[in-house]
């Protein structure tokens, strides 16, 4: 995809040029480190600049190509002298763009683009996208996804079998990949955090301060794992360590259990006497030794249908949202319970509905997630533990996507000793919520050991998007997260952020009519 922009047409033509062209053209393609910028703003209230620079797709090839990353650069309104603050996207796949921080810009409410503009009023903003992000501008983009062939509607999921499709998907991509000239063994974490120091020495900073969340979070600690020294402090929510990639099913059943303390002290919904997990082992068991076959009707399309129920179907959709929940939300949660309980009541109608609309279909997994996220894969130790935790007897594999693809993914993958957590005097703000299904707290408390001047902020009952949920109760939640950033002496600033931000209890849909059957047709 070329660039919407006139001034960065040249850049994306002149750096496009094989390395075999006449020499006249090898003359005029730019240096690796280069940057091509033109100015930038975003209503009043952001200005800068949009840029790419020039880096090697591998650093540790000598006939390397050159490909751009793309960022952007807000300088402070008032400067204050201080280091500025390097914005990472998550995901991996994610990535910020022109249009995102327009509308971001336009919402009333908490959102990062609202930290952007705060922590611009003293500080230098820089936001990197992930390199080949097929979002933003720059040359050599990746195919954004990968496909698998999809399972059949009368065959129950099969965690292992939908694991043996994505991987020939995969092998697919690759292929595609490799006629395109790509080199895929720069797409991994390592050269993520050399593109983040590459626009560091580019712009002139000594040392930068980091802001991730989730991916973003792991991409920081990577970075600050090979540049200690240039990192003045950071800020991470959702945190994921460095051999934290791979799920924990006994993180996630943590969470399915404060979810059934907070229904009980509701007294909302009457429990069977093995309460709500109890129901849910119930129905997995039954699932095991025997799946169903159950006529659904399709939910947009109408019609009906057969379809296999079994035991991974279930354990897929129990971290999916629910009806119109958005992933992440903690109405997702509040519908949870309803749903374990109809399984339980063998009402499978709901459950049939979405795979008939899911199932046979083509299945699409994000590349660039798979290439990063297998490049910091995980050493045998957390392997043994994560196989052994006494949740996986219910969840199954929750890794089963890693599981399948990890030995045809051909990037190079880090090293024990790039994983291990280590004592660091960086200084770290941490945010995460007590009911996040995609990075457990459990994260973030063991990371917290590892940083004497680090604070963690709890927000009790929120998800994996605990920040806009802090915010939506706590009107200071922004400014603990601009005072950290302003404040000379970020010790000083953590000693005014709470511990814990307590969200009002979860909402639960009570048991009964309608059914989520009937509320998804409707």
């Amino acid at each position: 995809m070329l660039v919407q922009f006139a001034r960065f047409f040249l850049l994306l033509v002149v750096v496009g040029i094989p390395s075999n062209t006449a020499s006249t053209a090898a003359q005029i393609a730019p240096a690796v480190g280069t940057s091509l910028i033109q100015p930038c703003q975003f209503g009043a209230q952001l200005r800068g600049e949009e840029a790419l620079i020039v880096v090697p797709e591998n650093r540790t090839a000598a006939n390397s190509r050159n490909i751009t990353v793309h960022y952007f650069r807000f300088p402070a309104r008032k400067p204050s002298g201080q280091p500025p603050v390097f914005f990472l996207p998550g995901g991996p796949g994610e990535a910020v763009t022109a249009k995102q921080i327009t509308a971001g810009l336009q919402q009333k409410r908490y959102n990062k683009y609202a930290e952007m503009l705060a922590f611009s009023q003293n500080r230098d903003v820089v936001i990197v996208n992930q390199r080949g992000n097929s979002h933003v501008p720059g040359i050599h983009q990746l195919p954004e996804l990968c496909f698998a062939q999809p399972g059949q509607r009368l065959e129950a999921l099969s965690f292992d079998k939908a694991g043996a499709r994505l991987k020939a998907g995969l092998q697919n991509s690759i292929l595609t990949c490799q006629k395109q000239q790509f080199d895929l063994r720069g797409y991994d974490i390592l050269h993520l955090v050399e593109d983040v120091d590459a626009i560091r020495r580019s712009c002139g900073y000594k040392q930068i301060a980091l802001r991730g969340s989730s991916f973003g979070s792991q991409w920081a600690l990577a970075y600050l794992k090979q540049h200690p020294e240039q990192v003045e402090r950071m800020m991470l929510s959702g945190v994921e360590p460095l051999n934290h990639t791979y799920d924990s099913a006994n993180g996630i059943w943590n969470v399915f259990q404060r979810v059934e303390n907070e229904l009980r002290a509701s007294g909302t919904i009457k429990l069977p006497e093995a309460g709500l997990l109890g129901a849910l082992k119930t129905v997995l068991t039954r699932l095991e030794n025997q799946p169903v076959r159950v006529r659904g009707k399709h939910p947009r399309r109408g019609g009906t249908t057969e379809v296999v129920i079994g035991v991974d179907d279930v354990r897929y959709y129990l971290t999916k949202p629910i009806l119109n929940s958005r992933l992440h939300s903690r109405n997702m949660l509040e519908l949870w319970p309803k749903m374990v309980l109809e399984l339980y009541d063998q009402d499978y109608q709901y459950l049939a509905a979405k795979i008939i609309d899911d199932r046979p279909e083509v299945k699409r997994y994000n590349l660039q997630l798979t290439l990063i996220d297998h490049s910091l894969g995980i050493t045998d130790k957390r392997q043994f533990e994560l196989d052994h935790e006494a949740a996986r007897r219910w969840l199954g594999d929750v890794n089963w996507f890693y599981t399948a693809t990890r030995k045809v993914t051909p990037t190079p993958v880090v090293d024990d000793a790039f994983r291990q957590f280590e004592i660091s005097q960086t200084p770290v703000l941490l945010i995460h919520g007590t009911l996040d299904l995609s990075t457990p707290v459990e994260n973030a408390e063991e990371l917290l050991k590892y940083f004497p001047r680090g604070h963690l902020l709890t927000v009790e009952g929120g998800t994996h998007a605990a920040n806009q949920h802090a915010a939506s109760f706590d009107p200071r939640f922004l400014k603990y997260l601009t005072d950290f950033f302003n404040e000379q002496n970020p010790t000083d600033a953590c000693q005014r952020i709470p511990a814990k931000i307590t969200l009002p209890p979860l909402q639960f849909q009570a048991t009964g009519a309608p059914s989520l059957f009937s509320q998804l047709i409707d």
